[in-house]
């Protein structure tokens, strides 16, 4: 991660600029959302059979691929637009990017994130047996989140143990 200097005007102007970004790329998902309905109803009237729930997974994700591409794009462009300014100090260190990195995140976070996945597994307990066939799915994705936010919190621990004594 290199560090730049800008100004506060710089600042704003990168500001602005993702918002006003973001905003029509949220505002364009309105219209493709009520476009979307308005095909699988004409398309589709058996909302349960298979071929709907493909057209309709897939109508979301030609919804929200291009709509995170424009966020990610807009998220970006102010490294695009730096990347050629002499840097101001050194890129951080290893060591340093991963301070950064543990700072921004909390053990309330990472305790959200836990409890997020045991209540999947049980919301979906009582829909499904998630110990057979797919239900095994949501399992697997809510025993992983609880345990990468506990390795998460494990690490950042680790990390910040080692670093109390400077």
């Amino acid at each position: 991660m290199r560090q730049f200097r800008v100004s506060h005007s710089e600042r704003d102007e990168f500001v602005a600029a993702f918002n006003k970004r973001i905003r029509y790329a949220t505002w364009s998902i309105f219209p493709a959302t009520v476009g979307l309905i308005l095909l699988l109803v004409w398309l589709t009237p058996d909302a349960d059979s298979a071929i709907a729930q493909i057209a309709m997974w897939g109508g979301i994700a030609a919804i929200l691929l291009p709509f995170m591409a424009i966020y990610y794009w807009a998220w970006n462009a102010p490294s695009r637009e730096l990347e050629r300014r002499t840097p101001e100090g050194p890129a951080l260190t290893k060591e340093e990017a991963r301070a950064v990195a543990f700072s921004k995140i909390t053990y309330g976070q990472l305790l959200i994130a836990a409890l997020m996945g045991a209540g999947l597994i049980w919301k979906k307990s009582t829909e499904i047996d998630v110990f057979h066939g797919w239900g095994v799915v949501w399992l697997t994705f809510g025993v992983g989140l609880v345990v990468l936010a506990g390795v998460q919190a494990i690490r950042k621990w680790r990390f910040n143990q080692q670093r109390a004594p400077e």
